[in-house]
């Protein structure tokens, strides 16, 4: 038996049913011909649930009739899914006459871990994030920082980047709340570099109700679970962004009246989080890498939206305003950023040592950096003179051209293979180039073909 609207307010529509038709939570309800949609978020009693509206086609009226579709949204998975874009209710953007297999939104979980010890390192050509948090299969990586200070960008080149050497893999994108634009531009890149025939993207735009920012995380993660548990595949998730999410979520929460927690956040942020979080892992059948990108609201690191989301990732890159102001493209922050995969026996004890001692070298430059600004360079000592020389060619060295801003940088974009990053970074820690300039290694590649002191006096001679 089909249901009746009794209630509205705001986004959320109380409906009454049968007690043999009560529809369960998460389930899609539709109005209007099958022209609109709410989602099931709330049980009041045996016979009346609360749902959000999800898509609207015109206004919704008490006592109008409601269908119990008795399913959650419908997600095109599969090897046929690919090469197009998806709305929340699972229409394809792109008209290309292939139908795709669709399942239930989260019929795809999987409970059983697999603990691997083979350990496979997926290179992104990115030398910040090569040297200081190598990327291990299975990983989740979260790209924190405020706006404007090129996260997006970031992503997007680790997913041209990534792809030129993991010729196997299937790129899933989710858009949640954030620009169409974005969206198109991404679509329009992936298609000339014939990367969307093994991509597909799962998109809710920013002026989209919160029903629909929600759903397009689980429904793009069910697509990624089909693809690692039935197709055999390894995935690459690229989510943009969870903050998003997460916002769309303290919507529903405050829609549905429950008391905010701290920081005005719903009382429920951990457990949404984490009920995302927890489905990305490698098992027996593949991998799910992940890339996330995560606002900071005023650049707080200590938000509770960022928290939540840290206790569940494998390694977190903090992308700086300070290094942006500096003109150090990565904004990458390496003191505010940490990984789990810096460990000797996973990347080598050359590596660690090389990663251990730039913090090191970072840190002080740090520590010095008021009494230079007070005092100036030439009051420091001989030792300190070193350390702030070596920082400061770290610093320019980290900074890189992209592929994916070649057209308003009219500088080629370039790809450093990690050992090349590594080498060039130990010379550097050898103070093989101090007596010359800081700004030689800006936006270059590798040093390997910079001549150092050493060449230079023999030259000379």
């Amino acid at each position: 038996m089909n249901g009746v609207v009794k209630k509205i307010w705001s986004d959320i529509v109380e409906i009454k049913f049968s007690k043999t038709s009560l529809p369960k939570i998460n389930t899609l309800l539709t109005l209007h011909g099958g022209k609109t949609f709410v989602l099931v978020k709330r049980i009041i009693d045996e016979v009346t649930v609360r749902a959000i509206i999800v898509y609207s086609s015109k206004d919704i009226s008490i006592n109008e009739e409601v269908t119990n579709t008795k399913k959650s949204f419908l997600v095109p998975v599969g090897q046929l899914s690919k090469n197009n874009i998806y709305n929340f209710w699972g229409n394809p953007l792109i008209e290309t006459g292939i139908k795709p297999k669709y399942v239930e939104m989260n019929s795809t979980l999987a409970s059983t871990r697999f603990l691997d010890s083979k350990i496979e390192i997926v290179e992104t050509g990115i030398k910040a994030i090569d040297f200081f948090m190598p990327i291990i299969k299975g990983y989740k990586l979260g790209i924190f920082g405020g706006a404007g200070v090129g996260k997006t960008v970031l992503m997007k080149e680790i997913i041209f980047n990534v792809n030129k050497k993991q010729q196997s893999t299937s790129n899933i994108f989710i858009g949640s709340g954030e620009r169409s634009r974005e969206a198109i531009e991404l679509y329009d890149e992936l298609k000339s570099s014939n990367l969307m025939e093994n991509s597909s993207m799962y998109i809710s735009k920013m002026n989209e109700s919160p029903g629909a920012r929600t759903s397009i995380v689980p429904i793009g993660l069910t697509a990624a679970e089909y693809l690692r548990d039935v197709d055999k595949e390894d995935v690459l998730l690229f989510i943009d962004n969870i903050y998003r999410f997460v916002q769309a979520e303290n919507e529903v929460s405050a829609s549905l009246g429950k008391k905010p927690s701290v920081g005005g956040y719903q009382s429920t942020l951990e457990s949404d989080v984490a009920n995302i979080e927890d489905r990305m892992f490698k098992n027996e059948n593949g991998s799910i890498t992940s890339f996330q990108t995560i606002f900071l609201p005023m650049d707080d690191l200590s938000d509770p939206s960022a928290v939540a989301v840290f206790n569940h990732l494998d390694g977190n890159l903090v992308l700086s305003r300070e290094q942006t102001s500096k003109n150090i493209f990565p904004a990458f922050d390496p003191l505010a950023s940490s990984s789990n995969s810096v460990n000797e026996k996973i990347i080598g004890k050359r590596h660690y040592d090389a990663i251990v001692e730039t913090k090191k070298i970072l840190k002080a430059y740090k520590d010095l950096e008021d009494v230079i600004l007070i005092l100036g360079f030439d009051e420091l000592d001989k030792e300190n003179k070193i350390i702030v020389k070596k920082a400061l060619q770290l610093e320019n060295f980290f900074t890189q051209n992209f592929f994916m801003t070649e057209h308003f940088t009219k500088s080629p974009g370039t790809y450093v293979p990690l050992n090349d990053t590594v080498e060039s970074v130990i010379r550097i820690l050898e103070g093989k180039y101090i007596n010359q300039s800081p700004e030689i290694f800006s936006y270059v590649g590798s040093n390997l073909n910079i001549p150092t002191d050493d060449d230079l006096k023999a030259k000379v001679k």
